[in-house]
């Protein structure tokens, strides 16, 4: 049977490698390199372009949990996450290269999967159609999903953060340490500024000139993402409290907990290249040199690449979409178009690890309508399912979600310091009855598919 999947990133690649890996003939297309988008470098599929983290692993973490959910039921892009592995602690953070590279040979050794380069302009056609086209889908397409599911095109900005040449960091102002030491190495570079270049810092920040979006575009930003200039303009204290937080990282000279740090992150194996952890930022590259090497540790800095604003946009996912991420039949024009699923950050599931696990699970609902006329939802107690269940749930005021433990039900009056290691035990028994129950088993991967 033969299927359509659009966008090549990584909910398009995850739900390819699931459609093929059950015997569908995978029609993938990707419209980079010919059609590129401002903030992609490359045709590369899955390219990582906000950050190269997939964050924590720990299961008492959110995004740990999900990633060991994912993991379970035999997500491909999270071993090819873990091919392309740097060193950064107990996080999943990866080389951008590698990992495109592994999920492209991947790709193409799925001999059930057909790969085209050219841009899709309609969701229209003959085949059962996953969208997942991303927040950066064309104009072209964008419009004419709009045009198809009725209201206005939803988006928010999401932002790059900086990268640092290793060699250009003065480390007479700076250290190796992971907060609270966790992981076997020290990952990260801490760069700590004292009360006075803090002061001077967040002000540049504050009065920085950004660049501002074109005048068709809401200025809307997810506060998951915010950019650097912005947190400072919310007030004084707020960086010190979020990404330039002093705990967990010892003591300064004086004897005292540093008064505000900017954490670097490994870009790739080598430890060449590092990010500037939170500091996605909208500000003109000239600015962004300026005020970034007022840091001690950064005033010699060479920029790898500078952080940069593009725009993301979702659908209304609780009028259009269902639990199964399939298109509503009752939204007036979907009896013109094929069985239709949507996936990844388009739906408003944002995050790289939640944009994987919409694939599978479209990639999942779509083969089990299509082989079996109905599909078989995972738990209510899964980390999948209740982030679903939020974004397609009635909402006035639809804005993208990661996954978080509030979103997990809660069966019980859990004590605080038991409460995520309790709802991850429920999770895993949850799926893992779930697992052992599905006819068949769920997972049929064949070499070469």
């Amino acid at each position: 049977m033969q299927v359509r999947v659009i966008g090549g990133g990584l909910a398009g690649c995850e739900a390819a490698l699931q459609l093929a890996c059950r015997g569908f003939d995978v029609e993938l297309y990707e419209m980079r390199p010919n059609q590129m988008t401002p903030a992609h470098r490359d045709g590369s599929l899955a390219q990582l372009v906000c950050s190269n983290s997939f964050k924590g692993m720990e299961p008492t973490s959110a995004h740990g949990l999900l990633k060991r959910e994912l993991r379970m039921l035999g997500s491909f892009l999270l071993n090819c996450a873990d091919e392309a592995r740097v060193p950064a602690g107990e996080s999943l953070t990866v080389n951008r290269e590698i990992f495109s590279q592994s999920v492209e040979k991947a790709i193409a050794s799925a001999s059930r999967i057909h790969l085209h380069r050219e841009e899709v302009k309609s969701i229209e056609g003959d085949l059962p159609t996953i969208v997942a086209a991303g927040p950066l889908a064309s104009d072209a397409l964008a419009d004419d999903i709009f045009a198809h599911l009725g209201g206005s095109r939803l988006h928010f900005f999401d932002a790059i953060a900086p990268v640092v040449e290793m060699d250009s960091i003065d480390f007479d102002h700076a250290f190796y340490r992971n907060r609270w030491e966790k992981g076997e190495t020290a990952d990260f570079i801490n760069c700590p500024l004292d009360k006075e270049t803090y002061d001077e810092f967040v002000r540049r920040l504050r009065e920085a000139e950004s660049i501002e979006p074109r005048p068709f575009e809401k200025k809307e930003l997810f506060e998951g993402c915010l950019p650097v200039e912005e947190m400072a303009r919310r007030g004084e204290d707020t960086l010190r409290f979020g990404p330039m937080r002093p705990v967990g990282l010892g003591l300064g000279n004086n004897g005292k907990k540093w008064y505000a740090v900017i954490q670097l992150r490994a870009e790739n194996k080598e430890k060449t290249l590092f990010n500037m952890v939170g500091f996605q930022t909208r500000l003109r590259y000239g600015t962004q040199k300026e005020i970034f090497t007022l840091v001690p540790a950064l005033k010699n800095a060479r920029f790898a690449r500078l952080g940069a604003m593009h725009r993301n946009t979702f659908i209304e996912s609780p009028k259009l979409l269902d639990e199964t991420l399939r298109l509503k039949s009752e939204v007036e024009q979907a009896s013109k178009l094929p069985p239709t699923w949507f996936a990844g950050q388009i739906t408003g599931a944002e995050g790289y690890t939640e944009a994987i696990a919409t694939g599978w699970y479209s990639a999942w609902n779509m083969a089990n309508t299509l082989l079996h006329g109905k599909t078989r939802e995972l738990p209510p107690e899964s980390c999948i399912r209740s982030l679903l269940h939020q974004l397609v749930t009635p909402n006035e005021d639809f804005q993208p979600m990661n996954f978080n433990f509030g979103l997990l039900p809660h069966k019980q009056d859990y004590k605080k310091k038991d409460k995520k290691r309790l709802l991850a035990e429920q999770e895993e028994m949850a799926l893992r009855e779930w697992i052992a129950a599905t006819p068949n088993g769920f997972q049929t991967k064949k070499a070469g598919f």
